[in-house]
């Protein structure tokens, strides 16, 4: 028994290997086509509408308002918890294991050699056709998931500002 445990062992090994290089071979490709900076800057500009809306959610409130130095900082402080909040909890390397899933399903290791290598061959245009395939379903899965955590945290700062407002006790 003790020998057939590392026997079986090293007959998964070459699984374990392909799939680590199938991945790696996929964020190659990703880098080549510009897709892994694309879907880091789609992360940013989400950061950046996520900001702007909290802020603008602020300056209606402040404009009503003249709180001290105190209830300003608990103004900030919610402002940061919103953003907290509202930042996707992934980042670059859940993007491609994401991308790989539905991806990769679509070409072998051989195929992801050959499209890093000549990306304009016939295998070149299989990519753009699965391409289009997966950054449908990419796009779905990260808006399923992003959408209950900015409503949540929407919801969430908004109540605290009405809070933060209502203990100030300072109106215009």
């Amino acid at each position: 028994m003790k020998k057939v445990i590392p026997m079986i062992l090293l007959a998964m090994l070459p699984a374990f290997a392909m799939a680590g290089g199938k991945e790696d071979k996929i964020r190659q490709l990703m880098e080549a086509q510009g897709l892994l900076s694309m879907f880091e800057a789609q992360l940013e500009m989400g950061k950046v509408q996520s900001e702007k809306a909290g802020k603008q959610m602020m300056d209606q409130l402040l404009s009503q308002i003249n709180p001290n130095e105190e209830f300003q900082a608990r103004f900030t402080e919610a402002f940061n918890n919103y953003m907290t909040k509202v930042t996707a909890p992934w980042g670059a390397e859940e993007i491609v294991s994401v991308w790989g899933q539905y991806y990769g399903q679509h070409f072998t290791e051989k195929e992801l050699d050959s499209l890093v290598e000549f990306y304009t061959s016939s295998i070149g245009r299989k990519e753009v056709k699965a391409s289009k395939s997966a950054l449908t379903e990419f796009t779905v899965h990260f808006q399923k998931l992003g959408e209950p955590i900015f409503q949540k945290a929407t919801q969430e700062y908004i109540n605290e500002l009405k809070l933060v407002a209502r203990e100030c006790n300072c109106q215009k």
